[in-house]
């Protein structure tokens, strides 16, 4: 496992001076939809918060710039109600160590794998 989920998310983040590539028929499903895949590491007992939920803000924040799981949870925190609900937030959202627990016990490599397809 790498030392880091968030290099794990920056090393799929699209470079700076490369245009957009073409998307086809069979890639056009939206983030939510692709991050599903993603095996959930914690006990369906215990689960207050959608993981594709969290995985799409940390997706998100890490394009828009975050570099710390902590600025990954004040991007979070930073989303308006409307958003927070479209997402599947409903209880209100995650405290930062929540979100650094759960992100640190993710599988980078498939991670990776399922952001790359």
């Amino acid at each position: 496992m790498a030392s880091s989920l968030i290099a794990a998310l920056t090393v799929t983040a699209p470079g700076r001076d490369c245009g957009p590539a073409p998307v086809t028929d069979r890639e056009h499903r939206g983030l939510l939809h692709v991050l599903a895949a993603v095996a959930d590491p914690r006990d369906p007992r215990g689960v207050r918060y959608p993981l594709t939920a969290l995985l799409a803000v940390a997706v998100c924040a890490v394009m828009a710039g975050a570099s710390s799981f902590a600025a990954i949870t004040d991007w979070l925190h930073d989303l308006d109600e409307r958003a927070r609900q479209r997402l599947g937030f409903t209880d209100g959202v995650p405290a930062g160590t929540t979100v650094w627990r759960l992100l640190t016990r993710l599988d980078d490599r498939q991670l990776s794998t399922v952001l790359a397809s």
